[in-house]
């Protein structure tokens, strides 16, 4: 049996249903094009967020930290949502297999998407091809917010550098990472959809608990949309509109319904939703796939780059919010959409994506 296997930014820290739903729309693409694909397991490193390196250390002295920063800082009702979200995501990872990155049992390995390129908590060199044993396609990858200036600061560009260099086939996702990779290696790639646009995720299915009355999707990590000038301008929008405040995979104690999902859950959701205000990249993807009334909200510390790129690739820069007030929010959700544009611009990335990937495939079998 001919195998193509996928390395993803998949491991056991990732509990969001952006990442969960990325794999499971590019497992089910590659077994379309009659590959057989498993998932790539790594330990992330954590050495320049030592916060991070606490939370994942998953040893006794981690238990500090979690008593310290989710359950006094944040909360019971938080710590518990989010006990419950790790769980319901492992349950859906028991239908992959797995392998150890290093692993020499393979074709190719597919390093992304999403920011596998990323350098903010950590500099993982598996990502940029060091101590792969086969050939590697970067698919979708992201630099996220770090740039040149980064990655000199933390001493890591020529590693990064030389890595890119000597992989097989790059692409992007976003125009700061294409921009990035130029830079880096003089190689102008091609810009690729995220593979939850890649994938017609229309085909995935789940039972959910229907939610009886008109709702607007809140989907931002737990993190953020906590100031009181962002959470008054929600509320006051979904009451002027007679709306639920829903929150999907994460947790937001003012909003009127907390809901723990798997991935397919979770986009289940979006089909019914009266609109979607979110800050995350997945939040946008899923919601422009359903024809929701979306609004975006970009923040500049955070998701700048990749948000900016896509709503200037689909065609939705108006969706976005300058802040999150009812008066913004009113202003943004009464306009229409022309999603047959968007659809249009969507099935031009697809095709220009699609053809990049399996080019690349044969590319590395008829080497």
């Amino acid at each position: 049996m001919e195998y193509s296997f996928l390395y993803f930014q998949f491991h056991y820290t990732v509990n969001n249903q952006g990442a969960q739903l990325q794999l499971a729309a590019m497992c089910e693409f590659l077994q379309q094009l009659g590959h057989t694909p498993v998932v790539l397991t790594y330990e992330k490193n954590f050495d320049f967020d030592r916060g991070e390196q606490k939370k994942n250390s998953g040893s006794f002295f981690a238990l500090p930290y979690y008593v310290k920063n989710y359950l006094l800082d944040k909360g019971p009702g938080l710590t518990c949502f989010n006990i419950r979200k790790v769980l319901k995501h492992r349950e859906a990872l028991r239908q992959y297999d797995f392998l150890p990155y290093d692993t020499d049992a393979v074709d190719v390995i597919i390093i992304g998407s999403d920011e596998v390129f990323s350098i903010d908590v950590g500099c993982n060199r598996m990502m940029y091809g060091y101590g792969l044993k086969v050939p590697a396609i970067a698919y979708a990858p992201a630099f996220g917010r770090t740039t040149e200036d980064t990655l000199r600061n933390f001493n890591c560009y020529n590693l990064v550098a030389e890595g890119l260099k000597a992989m097989a086939y790059l692409s992007a996702r976003d125009v700061h990472t294409q921009q990035m990779i130029l830079s880096l290696t003089g190689r102008k790639v091609p810009l690729v959809c995220d593979p939850v646009l890649l994938y017609d995720s229309s085909a995935f299915r789940a039972e959910v608990k229907p939610i009886n009355k008109p709702y607007m999707i809140v989907y931002s990590y737990d993190r953020n949309m906590i100031l009181p000038e962002e959470i008054n301008g929600i509320k006051a929008y979904a009451k002027e509109n007679g709306l639920l405040t829903v929150s999907l995979g994460t947790y937001h104690a003012w909003c009127d319904r907390n809901i723990v999902c798997n991935a397919l859950e979770w986009y289940a959701y979006f089909k019914d939703a009266a609109c979607v205000v979110t800050d995350t990249f997945h939040g946008a993807v899923v919601g422009m796939k359903n024809h929701c009334n979306l609004v975006v909200y970009v923040r500049e510390n955070i998701n700048k780059f990749k948000l900016l790129s896509l709503l200037e690739e689909t065609g939705l820069s108006y969706r976005r919010l300058p802040d999150l007030s009812k008066a913004s929010l009113e202003n943004i959700t009464s306009m229409p959409i022309a999603y047959e544009e968007t659809d249009r611009r969507i099935e031009t990335m697809i095709k220009r994506s699609g053809t990049y990937l399996e080019e690349a495939l044969q590319g590395i079998h008829g080497q």
